[in-house]
């Protein structure tokens, strides 16, 4: 039972580590975008 927890436990562990990953790159995108929308646009 102690095992089947440990395992569960890793799983979110590694999931939201990958969430963070992506939120971070996509928000840095997200402001490149919007800097070079400013440089070109205005």
């Amino acid at each position: 039972m102690n095992n089947k927890i440990d395992k569960e436990t890793e799983e979110h562990k590694i999931f939201y580590e990958n969430f963070l990953k992506y939120t971070t790159y996509s928000t840095v995108i997200i402001i490149a975008i919007v800097a070079l929308m400013a440089i070109f646009l205005v």
